[in-house]
């Protein structure tokens, strides 16, 4: 059983990996066409009329679809206080619960989410712009971003336990 959850966290891994470079790759092309259309504009050649509004949608998506690679790399925003000041068995343990609450929490998100993408698709609403995507893709992706969260909340779960086990401190090798 262990070798199966191990295979699916190493698959889950990269495949939270490659959602971080795609979402790489976008800010990439944001900083060249950015310029390209400055460039444009400059040279009286015309514009990307549709440029904001596809920043405004990558940005979007890359910070929720980015999420789940932020917590697995433990780069997120947070706070050590408590936890440095609570003995090493202690921190780990309250790290298990935040986990579990964390993962909870991304699962009632999730499913406010889903719930908000079903609307959406059934009323077919788009939004008042140039570049008019349904919105219920965006809620879509807001749903998903919570439940690969919440896996990977569940995940970290796992390994806080296991490093509680081996006596490691949870916190290891978290960040860049």
């Amino acid at each position: 059983m262990g070798s199966l959850i191990d295979a699916f966290d190493a698959a889950f891994a990269r495949f939270i990996v490659w959602l971080a470079v795609l979402v790489a790759v976008s800010v990439g092309l944001i900083a060249i066409l950015i310029p390209l259309n400055l460039f444009l504009v400059t040279v009286k050649w015309g514009s990307l009329p549709w440029l904001f509004e596809a920043v405004e949608y990558a940005l979007y998506i890359g910070v929720f679809i980015g999420a789940p690679w932020v917590l697995r790399q433990g780069a997120h925003i947070r706070v050590d206080v408590v936890t440095a000041a609570l003995p090493r068995t202690a921190a780990a343990r309250l790290e298990k619960v935040l986990d579990v609450a964390g993962c909870l929490l991304c699962l009632l998100l999730c499913a406010y989410g889903l719930r908000l993408t079903l609307l959406e698709f059934e009323d077919g609403t788009l939004p008042d712009k140039d570049l008019r995507i349904e919105n219920w893709y965006m809620m879509a992706v807001f749903a998903l971003s919570f439940l690969l969260l919440a896996v990977e909340f569940a995940l970290r779960f796992r390994r806080a336990a296991e490093a509680l086990e081996e006596d490691k401190d949870p916190a290891a090798g978290s960040g860049f």
